[in-house]
């Protein structure tokens, strides 16, 4: 832990991540067992190192269409599957030893900007599945 961090008497319950050094950013939607994957490379600037959402306008990351590999698809399928969700945005890293990190998963996640970038058109999909 860092020593810097002042000790306070209460602290709210808190999950802490340690630091890892990624090789980019993934954000994928789920929809209906299906996963909808974009890349971003937030590492090449130091704004957006740590987190790609400080945003950093003048010069966006690049982001682009991703093909997960079979077996984390999997996995996310079954964990989305488990904890009853049928669509939600999910957040990972991935090293440069190409480990996979998962962060989290939000059920309300917002899909505009990887629907967009990726031209994967999640609104229509979202509009058919209801």
């Amino acid at each position: 832990m860092d020593k810097n961090l002042k000790k306070k008497e209460h602290f709210f319950p808190s999950l802490l991540q340690e630091y890892i050094q990624k090789k980019y950013e993934l954000r994928i939607f789920f929809l209906n067992d299906k996963l909808y994957s974009m890349a971003i490379f937030s590492q090449e600037s130091e704004q957006t190192k740590i987190d790609y959402r400080n945003y950093q306008k003048e010069k966006p990351n690049r982001r682009v269409p991703y093909k997960l590999p079979i077996e984390i698809e999997e996995k996310l399928i079954f964990f989305m599957r488990k904890i009853e969700l049928n669509s939600g945005s999910i957040d990972m890293i991935v090293t440069y030893s190409n480990e996979y990190y998962f962060l989290e998963v939000n059920p309300v996640g917002q899909f505009g900007a990887l629907s967009y970038n990726c031209n994967y058109n999640i609104e229509n999909l979202i509009a058919d599945y209801l």
